[in-house]
């Protein structure tokens, strides 16, 4: 007996369908992994149906177990689009905090230096035109620290947006049918 099923599986916004081929023999004996597809192949004739009795129970757990097996490379293929999603969220996100870390790094080190040609100032106006600058310079640190620390905020909301998406596209909606099922012998 063949039996051929139509699985359709909507998972991330896609439509999938795959068709899955199981064929046993009149010992109950399941065909091996692409042997059934191969059978479909042979020219055939049809014969009026003979009156035997055919346990498909082996047909049906094979068509099971090739079920399983799609489904689960289904979820593979998706783990694998679920991490290059965060890969990528994880990317940019590293690579804005690491831009703003660096600015702020170069506004400590110029701070430093402001204080140093401060402190070395020769008159009351340079100490204060120093003094004014590196009070610039303070207030455009604190302004990126604040700006690290929004855009945190933000990579967060878009990676907790990014899950809640990604699982609602995880649901996924599988439809399955049999399309016939037929019995042969071979001549």
């Amino acid at each position: 007996m063949v039996e051929c099923e139509l699985v359709c599986c909507e998972c991330f916004g896609n439509v999938e369908e795959h068709l899955i081929v199981s064929a046993c023999q009149f010992d109950g004996s399941v065909l091996e992994e692409y042997d059934p597809e191969k059978l479909l192949r042979i020219p055939a004739h049809v014969l009026p149906a003979t009156d035997f009795e055919l346990k498909d129970t082996p047909l049906l757990n094979d068509i099971e177990t090739r079920k399983s097996m799609l489904l689960r490379d289904i979820n593979q293929r998706n783990l694998g689009y679920f991490d290059l999603e965060v890969e990528k969220l994880d990317a940019w996100a590293d690579d804005l905090k690491h831009g703003l870390e660096q600015e702020i790094k170069e506004i400590d080190r110029e701070i430093k230096e402001v204080r140093r040609t401060a402190s070395g100032s020769p008159t009351l106006e340079e100490k204060l035109h120093w003094q004014k600058q590196q009070r610039e310079l303070e207030t455009k640190r604190s302004k990126l620290r604040r700006e690290l620390f929004v855009n945190q905020d933000k990579i967060e909301a878009e990676r907790n947006d990014l899950i809640e998406e990604l699982e609602k596209q995880l649901e996924q909606k599988i439809h399955e049918r049999t399309l016939f099922k037929i019995e042969w012998v071979l001549q």
